[in-house]
């Protein structure tokens, strides 16, 4: 690979002919051995018993980890924690791995099997959570009115664990935490609420923020209604590799994660740029509902790297179109049918979007103020309705901005946008 600028186009690097910047990916170094990192992350807990002794007397345990959409090495995790949750004297029919789908799809036999780790497979029962097929639980509401709605089996467990990837989050400022259960095993309204446009626009809400994120805080609240006590964290470098793991009270281990970590996905630019190359790796790049977020990040930031009216060009290959699950579908409807990008900023204010609406929304706010655009798309037809222009390639999206701006741009490169939050400093 060249040493010049490139960014990620799904599992594949685009070479950039000429960029004026270029912010590579942090290069974070894989664990050694991550069975023995996660063994001293579980000796060694933040702000908590050791799982062993938090374990006992428990008959039921629901262990919560991600679906596909972010790498995650949940085999690896949940091999040592069921090991732990053992000594502790949970029987492996009493523990349950939960996949926290969210509003996603749900997933196969054969995809639950891949996430948890197919040694599991036969051990522990593997189901999944999805907010609009699983049975919740109702446990009242936070201090706010938001409705606490939990997956019945996390709900109804002695004791909930949580495992996690820590990485930038445009609402919660970070991901992890308490937001495997919060979120990923929540009931539709409960998700409807947390999401809901006015309140993710709300003061705090932003990507890096915990402190003063009412996000956050409001996450926090519903988890606290959980058996949630525990939690595995883990940091992944740009190849999907673990890079860090901590263990221990779910919010002091994304914090520290969060805290040691956040100068390596934050960088600042001195000027905005005319065009933006945001790179999104997989799996982000698999549909356009996940390859947004790299485009929100951007254009949503307190100071936008971007000038106004500029290009900001998506990498990514998107095989799975608009995104197949409910709340990805319903956002490629809400976002299609839009007459304009400030009409649907203001019925985002004014009415519920549904499921996966604030992602459309929040594309609205982008595109009231960016062009957008995507390079590398598999089948790029159905960006058309969304009023997201394609290109073949990176030298024609920056051929058509420079003839519109009647000059040479000022091009900014972002390796990897899901993980590296630009913004003007």
């Amino acid at each position: 690979m060249s040493a010049g600028p490139w960014v990620f186009c799904g599992a594949a690097r685009l070479l950039v002919p000429r960029a004026d910047a270029f912010e590579p990916p942090a290069l974070l170094a894989r664990v050694d051995d991550v069975d023995r990192a996660v063994q001293r992350a579980l000796a060694d807990p933040l702000a908590a018993p050791r799982l062993r002794q938090l374990a006992r007397g428990a008959a039921t345990v629901a262990v919560t980890i991600p679906d596909a959409s972010r790498p995650c090495p949940s085999p690896a995790v949940l091999e040592l924690l069921v090991e732990e949750l053992g000594e502790a004297g949970v029987p492996d029919d009493g523990i349950t791995v939960v996949i926290g789908c969210g509003l996603h799809r749900t997933t196969s036999v054969a995809e639950r099997a891949a996430l948890a780790g197919r040694p599991l497979a036969g051990r522990v029962r593997i189901e999944d959570a999805q907010g609009l097929e699983t049975t919740c639980v109702d446990l009242g509401l936070t201090s706010g009115g938001g409705p606490v709605q939990i997956a019945r089996r996390v709900a109804a467990a002695d004791l909930a664990v949580t495992v996690g990837v820590v990485e930038p989050h445009l609402y919660a400022g970070f991901s992890g935490g308490v937001k495997g259960v919060a979120i990923g095993c929540a009931g539709h309204e409960t998700i409807a609420w947390t999401h809901r446009p006015a309140f993710v626009s709300a003061a705090g809400v932003a990507v890096g923020s915990l402190t003063g994120n009412p996000f956050h805080e409001a996450l926090r609240e519903i988890a606290a209604r959980t058996p949630l006590a525990w939690a595995v964290n883990v940091v992944v470098n740009e190849r999907g590799e673990a890079a860090a793991l901590a263990a221990g009270e779910p919010t002091a281990v994304q914090a520290s994660l969060a805290e040691e970590y956040i100068h390596a996905w934050l960088r600042a630019v001195d000027e905005p740029f005319d065009i933006i190359l945001a790179g999104v790796h997989a799996p982000k790049s698999h549909n356009f509902y996940q390859a947004s977020r790299a485009a929100t990040y951007i254009g949503l930031a307190a100071g936008p790297a971007l000038a106004d009216g500029g290009l900001l060009v998506v990498c990514a290959d998107l095989p799975g179109g608009a995104g197949d699950g409910p709340g990805e579908r319903n956002f490629a409807d809400v976002l299609a049918a839009a007459s304009s990008p400030a009409e649907l900023v203001a019925r985002g204010l004014r009415e519920p979007l549904g499921p996966g609406g604030q992602r459309a929304f929040m594309m609205a706010r982008v595109l009231e103020r960016f062009r957008l655009a995507v390079v590398g798309a598999v089948d790029p037809d159905f960006l058309e309705p969304f009023g997201v222009a394609a290109f073949d390639s990176v030298d024609a999206a920056v051929a058509a901005a420079e003839a519109q701006l009647g000059r040479r741009a000022r091009v900014l490169a972002v390796a990897d946008a899901m993980a590296t939050v630009v913004s003007r400093g």
